[in-house]
């Protein structure tokens, strides 16, 4: 069985390489990382992993890199383009065989007239009218994103959802999930996985990550209407940062179905609990400068 995971150099996508190591390195997959540079295809090679050329802004090196793929990670970047790659990759692989799609999205309800995740909810249905097998994760807020924040300014947490409670899901939980239908398609086809462990405020995280650090840590809330124009100093592409500033906006009003919902998902498919704020701030605290 031949695995393809696109963004394998990045948060998920890393973490489902090494996740899958094992399984690659005992002969039961054979499995390749997508890089669209050189550096990137260093890097895997770097850590023993199998690297291969893939740009979704380049369509020449898709077919090649989804030769003889039964299945593939689907991970996208921060930007609008998001649709026009998904939909290069998925033309590519269905011209050249694969199975099995597991796409990384967002989540939120069915119905959702929000951009950023609407846009992945269009991927989705592309992927099912394309015929795939396909199983799609539907994460929430991203702990990683937070403590890496975290880690630059460790006496503060920022963010612009005001006090509402979120749940959260770290990168780790998402790649195993993900794994788990890469691996066993069979066992995951059609389903839809909804990734979410655990619900607190900001507030809270900031308490427990006081208490795991022995320092303090305060919560600093920003209103949602300062997101777009941070990201837009930061170099975000602008239509993908309207799309989050928007999530984020109706999220601070208590209007975003699911924003606090957590479910079991993670342990069900993995056999494990999955990993709340305390646990990864307990394993990752060393990354903090002294």
């Amino acid at each position: 069985m031949r695995i393809l995971v696109t963004g394998a150099t990045g948060t998920v996508g890393g973490a489902a390489m090494e996740l899958l190591r094992p399984e690659a390195e005992a002969g039961r997959i054979e499995l390749l990382g997508a890089a669209r540079s050189e550096d990137g295809a260093s890097k895997l090679r770097g850590k023993g992993l199998t690297p291969v050329a893939l740009d979704y802004d380049s369509p020449a090196t898709l077919r090649p890199a989804l030769r003889g793929v039964d299945s593939v990670f689907l991970i996208t970047g921060y930007s609008v383009d998001m649709l026009v790659h998904s939909k290069r990759l998925l033309d590519a692989a269905k011209a050249e065989g694969v199975r099995h799609i597991v796409h990384l999205g967002a989540l939120a309800a069915d119905d959702t007239p929000f951009a950023h995740f609407a846009w992945h909810q269009m991927v989705e249905r592309t992927i099912e009218a394309m015929g795939f097998s396909w199983t799609h994760l539907r994460p929430n807020f991203f702990i990683d994103t937070v403590w890496n924040g975290f880690r630059q300014r460790p006496d503060r947490i920022v963010h612009f959802v005001g006090d509402r409670r979120v749940s959260f899901v770290c990168a780790k939980d998402m790649a195993a999930v993900g794994a788990e239908a890469l691996k066993r398609p069979d066992a995951h086809a059609g389903r839809t996985y909804p990734l979410a462990v655990e619900a607190l405020t900001f507030a809270e995280v900031a308490a427990v990550l006081s208490d795991v650090t022995g320092r303090p840590v305060e919560y600093r809330p920003r209103p949602a209407a300062d997101l777009f124009p941070i990201m837009q100093k930061q170099g975000a592409e602008p239509v993908y940062a309207a799309s989050l500033a928007e999530g984020v906006a109706v999220t601070e009003r208590g209007e975003m179905p699911l924003s606090g919902a957590v479910f079991d998902t993670v342990e069900k498919v993995t056999g494990r609990k999955g990993i709340g704020w305390r646990d990864f701030a307990e394993a990752r605290k060393g990354e903090l400068p002294a």
